[in-house]
């Protein structure tokens, strides 16, 4: 599958991660694709999506003009023929950039995919004691 979220950084490894008591889990975002392979799709309240109003990209960092234009970029070649990907809770594993089309598009609504169990994180960083 290309890239629906319309990244073209050739070699880059897109991932997801959230945080888990302890540390924090990583997904593979393209493994996170095949893995939803079948699942059915619904319609899902783009307001119902928390990670709508988070900070899903930039960590807390001060944000540039350049990081900016660069995710406007993306939103704007991201492709709405593929779903989003939700956790069996609801949250966001893979699709930021379709729900800012979809919002800036009008719609209020976006399609979905949900893992009823959520897959297991390719990797975990624990956090160091101190």
């Amino acid at each position: 599958m290309t890239d629906p979220g319309g990244s073209d950084h050739a070699g880059m490894v897109e991932r997801h991660s959230r945080p888990v008591p302890g540390g924090r889990a990583f997904f593979l975002t393209e493994r996170l694709w095949k893995l939803a392979e079948g699942l059915p799709t619904e319609s899902v309240p783009i307001e119902s999506i928390r990670e709508f109003d988070e900070d899903c990209w930039f960590g807390g960092r001060a944000v540039t003009c350049r990081m900016v234009a660069e995710h406007a970029d993306r939103i704007q070649k991201a492709d709405l023929r593929y779903p989003v990907i939700l956790s069996s809770d609801g949250r966001l594993m893979d699709g930021g950039h379709r729900i800012s089309k979809a919002w800036l598009s009008g719609s209020t609504t976006i399609d979905a995919v949900r893992f009823s169990v959520d897959p297991e994180p390719d990797h975990v960083e624990w956090e160091s004691a101190t």
